[in-house]
C-alpha cells in the first residue's frame, strides 16, 4: 500500500521536527555569520550533502533559501524546509539547474536572502565541489561561507553520499568557517580557471574545518 505523498511528507516532517528538538547543538563562529547578516551582506553557506540534516534548525532569524531537486524526494524535502521557514528553489545539476541558480540569484539581489548549497549534490561525486556556489557569488556579490557539521551518533544511509541522520539526543557541532571576500572580488568571472581555483580552495577549507572536529580527519 502506498501512502499519499502529502501524508508521507507530513509524517517525515513531524519525525524530522521531533529529532531536531532533541539534538544538543553547539555552534562555532556563529558571531561572524550574525555580524555579516547585520551589515546587510549575503552569504552562501557551503557544506557537504551528507551533513545537511542538522544545519536547518540553526537558520533562526536568517532567511535562507536552498536549491532542491525536482524529484519526488525533493518534494518531501521542500515541505520539510518550508516547515522550518527555509525556502526552496527547484532544480538540479541535470534538470533546471541553471534556471534554479538564476532564480536564486534574483532572490538574493532583491531581498536579504542567504543561500544554502550542498556543494557536492544532488548526486555526487561525494565531497567534490561543483560550480553552483561560485556562479552565485559572481552573480550576487554574496560571500562564500564554508560549514562543517559533526553529528556524534548517526545512522548512515546507503546512498551515494552516505547521508547522516543523527540519532535522538545526539550532540551536534556546527563549525562555520570564515567568509570569503565579496563574490566579484573572489570570483571575478566564471572562466574554468577561476572556477577550478575556487573549487580547490573550498575543498581545502572544508577539509581544514573538519580537523579537530570530526574523528579521523587529520591535517
Amino acid at each position: 500500500m502506498h501512502l499519499p505523498p502529502s501524508l508521507t511528507s507530513s509524517l517525515f516532517t513531524h519525525l524530522y521536527t521531533a529529532i531536531c528538538a532533541t539534538l544538543r547543538i553547539r555552534e562555532e563562529n556563529r558571531a561572524e555569520v550574525d555580524a555579516i547578516h547585520a551589515r546587510g551582506e549575503r552569504l552562501i553557506f557551503c557544506l557537504w550533502h551528507d551533513e545537511l540534516f542538522s544545519l536547518i534548525p540553526v537558520a533562526r532569524h536568517l532567511r535562507v533559501v536552498s536549491i532542491v531537486s525536482p524529484s519526488s524526494d525533493g518534494d518531501m524535502l521542500a515541505r520539510i524546509l518550508a516547515s522550518k521557514n527555509v525556502g526552496a528553489v527547484r532544480g538540479s545539476s541535470t534538470r533546471g539547474g541553471v534556471r534554479a541558480l538564476l532564480s536564486l540569484a534574483r532572490m538574493m539581489k532583491q531581498e536579504l536572502v542567504h543561500a544554502c548549497i550542498t556543494v557536492d549534490g544532488p548526486a555526487g561525486p561525494r565531497h567534490k565541489t561543483k560550480e553552483g556556489p561560485f556562479f552565485l557569488a559572481n552573480r550576487t556579490n554574496a560571500r562564500i561561507m564554508p560549514v562543517r557539521i559533526y553529528q556524534k551518533h548517526v545512522l548512515r544511509c546507503p546512498t551515494w553520499d552516505k547521508f547522516q541522520i543523527p540519532l535522538p539526543f545526539s550532540g551536534v557541532t556546527i563549525r562555520f568557517g570564515h567568509a570569503w571576500d565579496e563574490g566579484t572580488k573572489e570570483i571575478p568571472d566564471i572562466e574554468e580557471s577561476t572556477m577550478e581555483r575556487a573549487r580547490t580552495r573550498l575543498e581545502k577549507e572544508l577539509h581544514e574545518l573538519a580537523v579537530g572536529l570530526i574523528p579521523g580527519v587529520s591535517a
